[in-house]
């Protein structure tokens, strides 16, 4: 097995990026350009299919230790997201309330644009990480932000972004969006509300599950000691690779601080949409430094500026207050940790499955899990002196148990059963295509 290069994760952060969002793109483009308008029953099951998809590709992150895994069910959890946004746009546009429908349009637009940005970034910083060890398995990492500091900033800055922390971009698009469910839970109708209030609960339910992903991927990846001879011996990758990823890390604060300059660009491009009939935006660029949206539920404003500033006090008035209130006259003495007097190790660190057992536990009607446990013995006849143990933990992926599985073994009986009509007779064919004609001329008249 060749192991792949460093030019590969580029790929990943290309098809996480922009590939995976051509459905949303074709979407877009026939129902609410081409058709101008959409059916109330459509818009609700895409709510439905994105709440189910946030929260099964966050659960299916919190269990995963292959980073890059990791990382494609974020996606996943991602896309459920953007087809949250998306479905409500075409639920406010069946019931004709155009104006939150452009809301909700341009909030899905800015975190399209906000996860290409970050999850690239993640894609990129983790194919450094990747080929610095020679593995994808996180348990095996540990300690790489002592080796690749440039790699862990960056991959921090993502990992901020995606778990919608301000004043970072991820943060703005999903407020925006909740404003937007919000605008939509006024509906008179009961069980389109309802439909709203269950999309809203699942997301707000998907960010903190996401919030704690990121924090068992950057610790358990960066944090602690090495728990391998490839994270002991990383480093930094190459100085283009990480100006990319810099420049990425750069953008990703920008688009959060001046959120409030760059949501009214996706209100223009909604407004030149059909569906949208010309309806007028629900934010206010009076100031370029706050995201202001006026709705139903009153005016709603928050500012990556003053978010900026309030954490950056904060962390200024941390580093004075350790460094002269609590240090000022405490003399440091470095010495070893004593445990007992076993020695310390890289094995009594947290693992990621470790990290994440509890969670799984809650949701095992969900997920599944399973644990395999083999044990080797020196000897047949002594059952107490084993030689090795291995202990396998999988989880049942239910899309491939409950969804593709299914579908192949009902298109696999559909062909077996088709193959009887190709008997080879010329005119059994001709046949057929008469048939087939009839038919037509029947159904066009």
């Amino acid at each position: 097995y060749k192991y792949p290069s460093l030019s590969s994760h580029p790929t990943s952060a290309l098809m996480s990026g922009v590939m995976i969002k051509t459905g949303i793109y074709m979407m877009i483009r026939l129902f609410l350009d081409i058709f101008g308008s959409v059916s109330l029953w459509w818009g609700i099951a895409l709510l439905v299919v994105g709440s189910i998809s946030a929260l099964l590709g966050v659960l299916y992150c919190l269990v995963e230790s292959d980073i890059k895994k990791l990382l494609a069910y974020s996606s996943i959890e991602n896309i459920g997201i953007i087809l949250i946004g998306l479905g409500s746009t075409f639920v406010l546009v069946a019931i004709d309330m155009r104006v939150p429908a452009l809301l909700a349009f341009s909030a899905t637009l800015f975190h399209i644009a906000n996860h290409a940005v970050f999850k690239s970034l993640l894609f990129l910083s983790a194919g450094a990480v990747i080929s610095a060890t020679k593995t994808r398995n996180m348990e095996e990492y540990g300690g790489i932000i002592k080796r690749m500091p440039y790699t862990a900033a960056f991959f921090f800055v993502g990992a901020l972004s995606a778990s919608a922390i301000p004043p970072l971009n991820g943060f703005f698009s999903e407020w925006t969006l909740f404003q937007s469910l919000f605008q939509g839970m006024f509906v008179a109708d009961s069980v389109v509300k309802g439909i709203f209030v269950l999309a809203t609960g699942a997301l707000v339910f998907t960010s903190g599950l996401v919030l704690a992903v990121f924090v068992k991927t950057f610790g358990i990846t960066f944090l602690a000691r090495p728990r391998s001879v490839g994270a002991d011996h990383a480093k930094d990758p190459s100085s283009f690779l990480t100006i990319g990823m810099g420049a990425l890390a750069i953008i990703s604060v920008l688009l959060g601080v001046f959120s409030g300059s760059i949501l009214p660009f996706f209100e223009k491009i909604g407004m030149g949409i059909r569906a949208f009939g010309g309806a007028l935006p629900m934010t206010s660029t009076s100031s370029p430094w706050a995201l202001t949206v006026s709705g139903a539920n009153g005016v709603n404003m928050v500012s990556g500026w003053v978010f900026a500033l309030f954490l950056m006090s904060i962390f200024l008035f941390i580093i004075f207050f350790v460094r002269f209130v609590i240090y000022d006259k405490q003399k440091v003495k470095m010495t070893e940790t004593w445990d007992c007097g076993v020695e310390l190790g890289p094995r009594m660190e947290i693992s990621a499955t470790g990290f994440a057992r509890s969670l799984i536990l809650v949701f095992r009607g969900i997920l599944r899990p399973s644990i395999q446990q083999d044990v080797e013995y020196h000897d047949a006849k002594s059952r107490y002196l084993s030689s090795s143990k291995t202990v396998v933990f999988s989880i049942q992926n239910i899309y491939n148990v409950y969804l593709y599985h299914p579908a192949r073994m009902f298109l696999d009986m559909i062909s077996v059963r088709a193959k009887k009509i190709q008997g080879g007779n010329i005119n059994v064919y001709i046949l057929y295509i008469l048939v087939a004609l009839v038919m037509t001329l029947f159904l066009a008249l």
